[in-house]
């Protein structure tokens, strides 16, 4: 009997041990799999890259681009207000940030922060005055403006409230910055010289 015994707890252990071994070897073909895939993924996102790099070449796309496009409509915001809107958006989003924190709504909040964010810092380094004492020219903060508001517009959808009344304070922003982008004066806040070029 207690042979028996003995017998039936080996073989279970043998069980144990070569279920464990084949949850193992799953587990590494798994894992080898998973690699190959992301191998292929990581590849595939490169070539996209490079083609899509490829393509905007193709177009002529530069710092002037978007704002430019906006050529034919009235200009009626100077570099010193749009300065000044900079601040007022930061403060928006900013506020927006804090509000949707305390009230437990995370992906609005950090959309609101990333946000706030994009818009200070580009306005830190922009030179709004044309003298070039600060790295971003104004044409290029135009087409920045028109990536914060892609990413305004974008937010609720990438940060899963897009169903939710939070996801309205970014689209009505998104509208109103590309109202923005079409009435502000891009050439003004240009040098001098590029000021001609662009005339």
């Amino acid at each position: 009997m207690a042979t028996n015994k003995s017998s039936q707890e080996n073989n279970q252990q043998q069980n144990t041990n070569e279920t464990f071994e084949k949850v193992s070897n799953y587990a590494q073909e798994a894992a080898s799999r998973v690699s190959e895939i992301t191998d292929r993924i990581d590849s595939g996102m490169k070539q996209v890259a490079r083609d899509v790099k490829s393509q905007v070449r193709k177009m002529n796309v530069d710092e002037t681009t978007i704002p430019d496009a906006f050529r034919g409509v009235p200009k009626t915001i100077s570099p010193q207000v749009h300065k000044w809107l900079d601040v007022a958006v930061t403060g928006y989003f900013a506020a927006l940030g804090i509000w949707f924190a305390v009230r437990g709504k995370g992906g609005a909040a950090t959309a609101a922060f990333i946000n706030a964010g994009m818009v200070a810092g580009v306005s830190m380094f922009t030179d709004y005055d044309g003298d070039r004492e600060k790295p971003i020219n104004f044409k290029l903060h135009g087409t920045l403006d028109a990536v914060q508001a892609t990413t305004a517009a974008l937010a609720p959808v990438l940060h899963g409230f897009a169903d939710e009344p939070e996801a309205k304070y970014f689209w009505v922003q998104a509208a109103n910055e590309v109202a923005v982008i079409s009435t502000t004066d891009w050439d003004a806040g240009m040098p001098a010289r590029r000021r001609r070029r662009a005339a």
